[in-house]
């Protein structure tokens, strides 16, 4: 896990570009009527300008307000996945609020609907974004940090080979 302002900025990076762009595919598809080859293009098309915005919500907003809430369920003693996955979780319950707006104004615009489209968009892509994010882009994006930020990756590996001693599972 990063371990610098760097290492941090490094890894919002490259956890929200994946998590939007695969959102932007969804929700794509969603007003389209299906998932085609022209859904990819037309995400694609808008991801510029919401990676931006997602990016600069995740760095500032939801990496604060993740871990903050995350330390509340959470102990710094607790075990590292325990941690990631307090984390990851109120990240998800802060982003997507924040570019379900984005998103509701981006298709919709500013109408007298925009409350009711928005708790819906909000609903439809929470119940896809969080088991993404835990299972699929949360795992892919350390495994990609990992190999970028070859030092913390060996502390981690201390790190669990010395909770595996204490357990008793060392060779």
């Amino acid at each position: 896990m990063p371990k610098t302002k760097f290492q941090e900025f490094i890894f919002t990076l490259i956890t929200s570009g994946c998590i939007i762009f695969i959102m932007g595919v969804y929700n794509v598809a969603i007003h389209t009527g299906g998932l085609q080859a022209a859904t990819f293009s037309h995400a694609l098309h808008s991801f510029p300008l919401e990676w931006f915005i997602g990016f600069l919500c995740a760095f500032f907003i939801a990496s604060k307000t993740s871990k903050y809430f995350a330390f509340r369920v959470a102990k710094p003693t607790d075990r590292p996945i325990f941690i990631i996955l307090c984390i990851q979780t109120f990240t998800v319950c802060t982003m997507v609020p924040l570019m379900s707006l984005l998103g509701t104004i981006e298709s919709s615009g500013i109408t007298s609907n925009l409350i009711f489209i928005w708790l819906q968009t909000i609903c439809l892509n929470f119940i896809i974004a969080y088991p993404l994010q835990i299972l699929v882009v949360g795992p892919f994006c350390r495994f990609v940090f990992r190999h970028l930020f070859v030092s913390a990756s060996q502390e981690n590996e201390g790190k669990i080979e010395h909770e595996m001693e204490q357990q008793g599972f060392a060779e």
